[in-house]
Formats: structure tokens, C-alpha cells, sequence
């Protein structure tokens, strides 16, 4: 991520400090508001109709960066805070992420990391991200198959780019927001639409693979969950 030189990444960590109390109240600044949503495109049918049935009842991950980039400027602003745990709504609503001040302009790419915390990171007050043995975890998730309750963990960095088509714009009259979506109905499914076992090793890699794609954004400017595009 560090290798984007040549646009304006502006990183926006996810604030809970009174830095965003103080983003959300200066109104002559140009804001940027993310919130998260899980959704279920598939409303389990597949999982439930096949052999194993998955319920995911927590969905916890480790957010170390985020980053805006502008679709027209060369200069670059970072800004490094955190990190925090967001833990989903996994009833469909929106959970609030943080609001940071952007210069205003048009933005193209949403970039941002889950990872496992490392010696010089700071620590999160989330016991599930630290194993027995010294494990660091980016992600934590729990529910039951057929019934058997199970914690699925990654120890694997992600680096997620995602692309607005169109570009958003940011001005210095209204808050724009944004909506990261999480499409809880795809991770625990093979191609061919069986249930994934998250308590098997073998499906690891893409149980991994699956949540790194779920993951959708979007302007959500009336926050309801919905991609504004889809709504003119």
C-alpha cells in the first residue's frame, strides 16, 4: 500500500479517539463517514440445504489502515491511527466505522488492511485475537455447524482495494458516507455451493479467499445499506 506515489492516498484510520469527535463536529471541513454492513445475498438456502449448516453468530476483524485515493491529484496525505476491532451487525444493520476530515476532490479506490498484530503494533483489548501460544489473528469468527459451536481464525495479512465506479465526490457542503459491505452468505461455500466445515484445516485457505472477496463498497449517502447507484 505504501507504493501508491502517484495519486492522493489519503489514509483514514477508523477513529474512536477525540479526534473524531472533534472531525464530526467542524462543519467547514470536508468529512467522510464509513460504516460496515453484513449481508446475505443468499439468505443461506445453499447452506442450508447442504449436508453441513453453517450460522455465523460473530464476525470480529482487525483493521490497522484505510485509505482514500483521489482520482485527480499527484500529492499524498497519510494519516495513522489505531488500530480497531470492528466487530458486524450480522443483523443487516449499520455499524459505524468512524468519520475523518478529506480535502474535497473525487475519490476512486478505497483501500484497507486486516492484519494480525505484529511486535511493534499496538495491542487491541480483544483477547479472541491472541492464541495460547503467541498467535496474532486479523480476523475472528463464530457460529455453529450443524449445531456444534466452532471459532474460525485467520493469522493472514489482507490487503483490499476496492474501486467506485463512479468516482464519489467530497465538498465542503455535506458529509459524505460510505458503506463497506460484507457478504456473510459466501465465506463458508465452495464453488459448487456446498457448505465449507471452518472447523476443517483444509478449507483455510479458502474460507480466507471467500471473505477477502465478500467484501463490496459503496455510496450509501441516505445509510441504508444500499448502493446509491442502484437507487437513482
Amino acid at each position: 500500500m505504501k507504493n501508491y506515489l502517484n495519486k492522493l492516498s489519503l489514509a483514514v484510520m477508523l477513529l474512536t479517539s477525540s479526534l473524531l469527535l472533534s472531525a464530526c463536529s467542524n462543519t467547514t471541513q470536508s468529512s467522510v463517514k464509513l460504516n460496515a454492513k453484513a449481508s446475505n445475498s443468499q439468505n443461506y438456502q445453499k447452506l442450508n440445504s447442504a449436508a453441513d449448516t453453517v450460522i455465523i453468530t460473530e464476525a470480529k476483524f482487525r483493521f490497522s489502515e484505510i485509505e482514500f485515493e483521489s482520482a485527480t491529484d499527484d500529492d499524498s496525505t497519510d494519516i495513522e491511527q489505531g488500530p480497531i476491532i470492528l466487530s458486524l451487525n450480522l443483523n443487516g444493520g449499520l455499524t459505524e466505522v468512524g468519520i475523518a476530515d478529506v480535502p474535497a476532490g473525487f475519490y476512486e479506490e478505497l483501500e484497507f488492511e486486516i492484519e494480525a498484530r505484529d511486535e511493534d503494533d499496538a495491542l487491541v483489548n480483544d483477547p479472541d485475537f491472541e492464541g495460547e501460544n503467541g498467535q496474532n489473528y486479523s480476523m475472528v469468527i463464530s457460529g455453529t455447524i450443524n449445531g456444534e459451536p466452532f471459532t474460525f481464525r485467520s493469522e493472514k495479512d489482507f490487503e483490499v482495494e476496492l474501486e467506485f465506479e463512479p468516482a464519489f465526490e467530497v465538498n465542503d457542503e455535506e458529509q459524505v458516507s460510505i458503506t463497506l459491505n460484507f457478504d456473510t452468505s459466501l465465506w463458508f461455500l465452495d464453488q459448487d455451493g456446498n457448505a465449507l466445515n471452518p472447523a476443517d484445516s483444509n478449507n483455510i485457505l479458502l474460507i480466507e479467499s471467500n471473505i477477502e472477496n465478500s467484501i463490496e463498497a459503496f455510496e450509501d449517502d441516505d445509510e441504508d445499506g444500499e448502493d446509491d447507484e442502484d437507487e437513482d
